[in-house]
């Protein structure tokens, strides 16, 4: 038995973990009955309804869970002739989907469709629909997609700030592409950061909130955008990650916390776009000792975040934070963590004000700060509502048009296109608009603006921000008909 307990434990400590859970239970089972003798109903009765309670839970849940294809294209190089075309290679990923609107919307991970050139969903049901990205947050990997489809089975959203650990939860999805599967565990840790994020951009990764809720509940592959649920079947989070060195599970996975998704969507569908509140300061990791000693602070033990940096002319700095300064709690909640901090300024909205509490020099103070939003945010933001004004919709080229327009290969390069770099498609003319007016056309390839070239639809849209109002500006398009064309489009004030 010893030598069987080592090489379990050092094989996989999760299975050692469920080998003595079974065992256990096994033990309390048999009790002191004979082998074949019959077990008093009130002995399992506890175990029995908490089958009950999964299987409850699983069928209130499993109807408005989806099985998610995201298609990429992605150009390979080979061993080619010069004059060969490249030959575009599909990559196909596998993730989940929880619906949470009788008229389509689904919730999934961004990492589930980022890049993606098509995604398809397939119901419970085995209908099968194309689903378009509504929109994203990269910052806590939630994206919002949309089917065209009504009277949906949909999941119900529990209150996730009222998680406690120890809690039974639930994970429902499509692991390794294997079918709809159910697994428990119960709630092991909350706000676990972990490290896992991989945002397009540096300026993302020091923005990127990770406060997970951490499960032992099985989670693999494919259970990505699937829900975490409570014993009620109510949705607490949305899986999302496990941490491993192998790519398979092998002790606990990790949620993003409903309440955050849900401002995700309340953004999306209310304002088109993430609105996130932004103080603007450089926090240390986490109170330490060393730190409290470093700086002479009056602290018995850990506490507060450290504000390292206030960054000149941001929120934080016009309220009043200085360098140096413990921030001890938001609006009443304490805060121990810059986790935790950055989770609360992110859940309010620019122009909210909240009350910190504060300790400077070893004193404590209280400061009103007036939340700002992230210039980036904003940028795009104003881009977006210029790109309205003109009348067009853009989007970046999808892998599946552009061969079917032909600017792919020798042609895109022709134009300036690297590869990895992404031109910006038309996809909606308002036909009463100004880009109507100037002839422009869906489908139309935006490849340059005022001597911009376009390398992605971010970039493209911050520079279309950038433009001075009242003045004309010079829109380069490619068609296949006629290649390209130069419109001047007057940039609404």
């Amino acid at each position: 038995m010893k030598h069987l307990l080592r090489a379990v434990r050092r094989d996989n400590p999760s299975t050692l973990f469920s080998w003595v859970c079974s065992a256990l239970i096994a033990a309390l089972l048999a009790g002191a009955h004979p082998v074949g003798a019959q077990m008093p109903e009130e002995s399992t009765q506890p175990i029995a309804d908490l089958s009950r309670a999964f299987r409850h839970a699983y069928e209130q849940a499993k109807p408005a869970v989806v099985l998610i294809s995201a298609t990429t294209r992605s150009r390979q190089k080979r061993a080619l002739p010069p004059f060969h075309p490249e030959i575009p290679e599909d990559f196909r990923g596998i993730g989940s989907g929880t619906i949470v609107s009788a008229d389509g919307y689904i919730l999934s991970n961004y990492h589930v469709v980022a890049e993606a050139d098509s995604i398809q969903v397939t119901l419970s049901d085995r209908r099968i629909y194309r689903a378009k990205i509504i929109g994203f947050d990269s910052l806590i990997d939630i994206a919002l997609l949309k089917i065209e489809a009504q009277g949906l089975p949909t999941v119900q959203l529990a209150d996730s700030d009222r998680l406690q650990i120890g809690d039974w939860v639930l994970a429902i999805g499509h692991p390794l592409g294997m079918g709809s599967t159910l697994t428990h565990g119960i709630v092991s840790a909350l706000g676990r950061q972990a490290g896992i994020f991989n945002p397009r951009s540096d300026e993302e990764n020091r923005y990127a909130i990770e406060s997970f809720i951490q499960t032992n509940a099985v989670i693999n592959p494919g259970n990505s955008g699937g829900p975490l649920l409570d014993l009620q079947g109510r949705v607490v989070g949305i899986n999302t990650a496990i941490s491993t060195r192998t790519g398979y599970y092998i002790g606990y996975g990790l949620a993003v916390p409903i309440n955050l998704a849900r401002e995700v969507v309340e953004d999306l569908l209310v304002h088109g776009r993430i609105v996130r509140g932004y103080l603007g300061v450089s926090m240390e990791s986490e109170m330490t000792p060393e730190l409290i000693r470093e700086h002479s602070l009056d602290m018995e033990r850990p506490r507060g975040v450290y504000l390292r940096d206030v960054q000149p002319n941001s929120p934080a700095a016009r309220g009043g934070l200085l360098d140096g300064d413990v921030v001890l709690s938001l609006d009443g909640i304490e805060v121990n963590h810059f986790n935790h901090l950055q989770t609360l300024i992110y859940s309010r909205d620019p122009g909210e004000t909240v009350s910190l509490q504060i300790m400077r020099q070893n004193q404590i103070h209280h400061v009103a700060v007036v939340l700002g939003e992230r210039e980036e945010d904003r940028l795009l933001s104003q881009g977006h509502q210029r790109l309205a004004k003109l009348g067009i919709s853009v989007e970046t080229l999808p892998a599946e048009l552009a061969a079917e327009l032909g600017f792919i290969g020798e042609l895109a390069a022709e134009l300036g296109f690297a590869q990895g770099e992404e031109p910006v498609v038309v996809v909606e003319v308002d036909p009463e608009g100004l880009a109507a007016n100037k002839g422009i056309q869906v489908r139309d390839v935006i490849t340059e603006v005022d001597q911009e070239r376009v390398t992605s639809l971010e970039q493209f849209v911050r520079f279309v921000s950038e433009l001075e109002e009242g003045q004309s500006a010079f829109f380069w398009f490619w068609r296949p008909d006629t290649g390209i064309e130069v419109r001047a489009l007057r940039i609404p004030e």
